[in-house]
């Protein structure tokens, strides 16, 4: 066997190394420029290295076009693809959005742009790994980085705080993986996804490892996905991050968690074994969008109640996909992901680095600041579900799937789901009803000197557009 590799085998992952090469080279440049004018070159650099990752993960599509490389150690899809797709798409918003918030913060720092970088490179490899090694290894330099960023705010106990929460508990979590992939290779002989799952099916010891290490590995899969009973670390990383940052890591973090989730069970050989996980896996799926919509009733602060809110919707879409609804889940994901970054980037610009956005916060906010007001609206009212926005359809095309079997813990995951979606409505209901229906003012939407910000009113408009219709011409069939 060669080692060597071929130069197909460095076509299939050109993105991620045009994002770790720039990345390395904007450590360089930084101590190449005046320390007073570093923030716009290394800005400039990141953003052509992420249209370039963009047009590479383009071109692999056709040449080499789709397989496995490496000696089958990374696997290019359509699904791998487009779960890069929203990476990259997610990495992108952040970064035309965030660097003027963090400066207000004072801490938009020269390393945030290649952190940005190696963090979009450890999604990729997350989710494109064939060989859990090579999967390991991709959540490692997503974890690694986003821990950074997440208490870059030096100053902020609140971000210390998390960032300490989330490296501690993410530390712990990415234990139970690593040795979930030892006892998958106790029972298979190997760390190739497809062999090393098939071990589930053998007879003896091989059988018994092989199943405690798939559960080991779902524990550290679950973590990052924040579901029940994993999801502790969730609300207290979300407040005390840095918006701009949650929001990043509430869309591409999420979205890689989960694809590595669809991406499992696909592999996992139908049977009376895989029926096991699904059950599994759903039970906890039915738990948290429990969990998270029943507490998320009582939150105030809009950063914990999406942080409670990501907990269900996480719980939607792993019940979804242990149903069968593969394109679906995507499709749910490609929107969600949108609607979050969306979302943190309104609760940024309200925030305007030095305010608490809560619910009697924005009293009367379309008074003050319509247009805000409607975006703000129509983004809750999509993470609700309300027709016709992109919220019901992802919703509705989720449901349909699961509603396709006969099977009574499909029925029982398609009660729990609709029964949620009915709780979830008042909470993000009371975002528009605050908005709109309310007399006296609140502290947030009192404030009148919010600054004009262009580029973001302008992402922002484009998003709302496509959360209005872009249902019309954006289905699932039209990923896959």
């Amino acid at each position: 066997m060669s080692y060597t590799p071929s130069s197909n085998d460095l076509i299939a992952i050109s993105p991620m190394l045009i994002l770790c090469g720039v990345a390395l080279l904007s450590l360089v440049v930084q101590f190449l420029i005046p320390k007073e004018e570093e923030g716009k070159p290394l800005w400039v650099l990141s953003l052509l290295g992420i249209l370039a990752a963009m047009y590479a993960l383009y071109h692999i599509t056709t040449s080499p076009g789709y397989g496995k490389f490496f000696g089958s150690q990374v696997s290019i899809s359509p699904l791998t693809v487009w779960l890069s797709a929203i990476y990259l798409l997610a990495g992108l918003i952040t970064l035309l959005i965030a660097p003027p918030f963090l400066s207000q913060h004072k801490t938009l720092f020269p390393e945030f742009f290649p952190l940005l970088l190696f963090c979009l490179s450890g999604m990729m490899f997350l989710t494109s790994g064939y060989d859990l090694i090579v999967i390991f290894v991709g959540l490692e330099i997503l974890s690694l980085a986003l821990y950074v960023m997440i208490g870059m705010a030096r100053t902020s106990v609140s971000s210390l705080e998390s960032a300490m929460k989330y490296f501690l508990l993410g530390t712990f979590s990415s234990g139970f993986m690593l040795l979930g992939i030892a006892f998958l290779y106790g029972g298979s002989g190997t760390t190739n996804l497809d062999g090393a799952l098939r071990g589930l099916f053998l007879k003896g010891y091989e059988a018994n490892f092989s199943k405690l290490g798939l559960g080991l590995f779902l524990v550290g899969v679950s973590f990052k996905a924040a579901l029940v009973p994993f999801h502790s670390w969730t609300p207290d990383v979300y407040e005390g991050a840095q918006t701009p940052i949650t929001g990043f890591m509430a869309s591409a973090g999420k979205a890689s968690a989960l694809g590595l989730v669809i991406i499992l069970f696909n592999h996992i050989p139908m049977g009376e074994i895989g029926s096991v996980w699904k059950v599994l896996m759903g039970t906890i799926a039915l738990i948290s969008m429990t969990w998270g919509n029943i507490v998320a009733l009582k939150q105030e602060n809009l950063k914990r109640m999406l942080a409670y809110s990501s907990i269900s919707h996480a719980g939607y879409i792993v019940a979804g996909i242990c149903c069968g609804a593969g394109l679906e889940a995507l499709y749910y994901l490609f929107s969600y992901s949108l609607l979050n970054l969306a979302a943190f980037a309104i609760i940024s610009y309200l925030e305007q680095g030095n305010r608490e956005v809560t619910v009697n916060g924005i009293s009367h906010l379309s008074g003050e600041h319509p247009l805000t007001a409607l975006a703000l609206s129509v983004i809750f009212l999509s993470f609700a579900g309300f027709p016709p926005l992109i919220g019901f359809w992802t919703k509705l095309f989720l449901l349909q799937k699961i509603a396709e079997s006969d099977l009574l813990f499909n029925r029982i995951l398609l009660f729990g789901a609709v029964a949620n979606s009915c709780v979830a409505f008042y909470y993000y209901m009371k975002i528009t009803i605050q908005s709109y229906m309310k007399q006296e003012t609140g502290a947030v939407a009192g404030v009148r000197e919010l600054p004009s910000m262009p580029t973001l009113g302008f992402l922002v408009f484009l998003l709302c557009v496509f959360f209005t219709a872009g249902w019309i011409f954006f289905q699932p069939g039209a990923l896959l």
